[in-house]
C-alpha cells in the first residue's frame, strides 16, 4: 500500500531536501515536512506542509504521529566536528530526543524509517569474531567503537543505542520499521561555507570546496589516507523510494546504503576536487594539499574510522537497488553547484571571479582530468 501522508523530519537539510523531492516525484503523498530551517528545500509544492519545529517539543510527536502513515526521520547532529566539542548535544539529538518519537510510532502503529550511519561500525569492518573484513555487513559485522574519552565516537554510541531501542520495539511491541545506514553520502546543497552561510568545520567536501573557493589549502587531517565510499543523492533517494514500495520486503530490516565502487581515500578526494575546480578556474593557482593533525583540525578527543566499505548484498537483493553514480560524474556536478550557489558571496580569492558556469560547461574537461 503507498502512503498517502508522509512525515519526514529533519527535510530541510542536506539529505532531507534531496529525499522531499524524490518522494514528490514518485508518489502522490502529502509530505509533512518537519525542520528548524528551509533555505534548502524548495516548498512551493502545494503537497507540502511544512512545520518548523525542533524534534523535542512534546507536541511535535503527536503532530506528526497524526497527519503520517509513514514517518522517515533523519534529523541528527551529523557533523564529525561536533562529536567531541558538543557531544552531549549530539547524543540528545541522535537518541534522547528520538526516543518518544519511536515510542509513538510503536503505539499508534505507525511505519517508520529511521535513518542510523554508517558510523556504528567504528573504527573498522570486523566480524563477530574481532577478525577484520573488506567490507561491513548489517547482520555480521561486530560494531568497534573507540573507547569512552575518545568523544568522536559520541554520534555512532547514540545511533547505536537508538537502532537497539528501535529494534526491541519491532520484536517486542510490533512497531514496523526499517533502518537506513547511509555511507558517506555527497552532493548538491550539503553543508554550508564558513563565513558564508555558516561557523564552524563543515563536513570534509565542503571543506575542500571552501579552501579551493578561498585560494587556502586543502587541509588532509592525518594525511588524508583514511578511505570512504561515497554515494550520490539520487542513488540515496531511490534507495529509499524502494524502501517505501517494497513494504515486505523492507520490514523489520536494516540496511546498508553506499556505493562500494567509489571506495578512494580522502586524499584522492581531494586530488579530484582540485582538478574539477581547475577546469572551471584555469587561471587560478595550483590548489596545494597540506597534511594537519586531527589534534590540530578537530581538537583532543578526536579519533577515525580506517575505511568504510558497505556490504550492499541485502539492498541488492530485498530491494532491487543498485547505485548507479560513479565519482567521476558526481565530482562535476558538485563543483558546478557550489561555483552557482557561492562564487558571487565571496569577496576574495580565486573564486570571487568565477562566473557561475553554464551546466556541463567544463563537464567533460573534468572527468579527462580525474580519471
Amino acid at each position: 500500500m503507498t502512503p498517502r501522508r508522509i512525515a519526514v523530519l529533519g527535510a530541510g537539510g542536506f539529505l532531507g531536501s534531496h529525499l522531499v523531492a524524490a518522494l514528490l516525484k514518485r508518489f502522490g503523498a502529502t509530505i509533512h515536512a518537519v525542520d528548524v530551517d528551509f533555505r534548502k528545500l524548495d516548498t512551493a509544492d502545494p503537497r507540502i506542509v511544512t512545520t518548523r519545529a525542533r524534534v523535542e517539543e512534546p507536541a511535535l510527536v503527536r503532530d506528526v504521529i497524526e497527519r503520517a502513515d509513514l514517518v522517515i526521520s533523519l534529523t541528527a547532529l551529523c557533523n564529525p566536528a561536533l562529536y567531541a566539542k558538543s557531544p552531549l548535544e549530539v547524543i540528545d539529538a541522535s537518541y534522547t530526543h528520538l526516543v518518544p518519537l519511536v515510542e509513538a510510532c510503536s503505539r499508534a502503529r505507525v511505519r517508520l524509517i529511521h535513518f542510523s550511519t554508517a558510523e556504528v561500525y567504528g573504527r573498522l569492518a570486523v566480524d563477530a569474531s574481532a577478525r577484520p573484513t573488506v567490507e561491513m555487513h548489517e547482520d555480521a559485522s561486530a560494531l568497534l567503537l573507540g573507547p569512552v574519552h575518545l568523544e568522536r565516537w559520541s554520534y555512532a554510541c547514540a545511533k547505536q543505542l537508538l537502532e537497539r531501542v528501535i529494534w526491541a520495539h519491532g520484536a517486542h511491541r510490533g512497531l514496523e520499521f526499517s533502518i537506513v545506514r547511509p555511507f558517506n553520502v555527497i552532493g548538491p546543497r550539503m553543508d554550508y561555507l564558513p563565513g558564508v552561510d555558516g561557523e564552524g568545520i563543515p563536513r570534509v567536501l565542503p571543506c575542500f570546496i571552501g579552501a579551493l573557493l578561498a585560494g587556502r589549502d586543502l587541509a588532509l587531517v592525518d594525511g588524508g589516507k583514511q578511505r570512504r565510499s561515497f554515494m550520490s543523492t539520487e542513488d540515496l533517494a531511490e534507495a529509499v523510494c524502494l524502501l517505501v514500495e517494497r513494504r515486505e520486503a523492507a520490514r523489520g530490516q536494516i540496511f546498508n546504503v553506499g556505493n562500494p565502487d567509489n571506495d578512494v581515500s580522502i586524499e584522492e578526494l581531494a586530488v579530484r576536487l582540485a582538478a574539477a575546480f581547475r577546469a572551471y578556474v584555469p587561471d587560478a593557482p595550483a590548489p596545494r594539499l597540506r597534511a594537519v593533525s586531527s589534534k590540530e583540525f578537530y581538537g583532543e578527543g578526536y579519533d577515525d574510522s580506517e575505511r568504510r566499505v558497505p556490504d550492499i548484498t541485502k539492498a541488492r537483493t530485498l530491494l532491487g537497488w543498485t547505485p548507479r553514480h560513479s565519482l567521476a560524474e558526481m565530482v562535476p556536478l558538485i563543483m558546478e553547484d557550489y561555483l552557482r550557489r557561492y562564487s558571487s558571496l565571496l569577496s576574495r580569492g580565486p573564486g570571487a571571479a568565477v562566473r557561475a558556469p553554464a551546466p556541463g560547461s567544463a563537464r567533460d574537461g573534468v572527468r579527462a582530468s580525474t580519471s
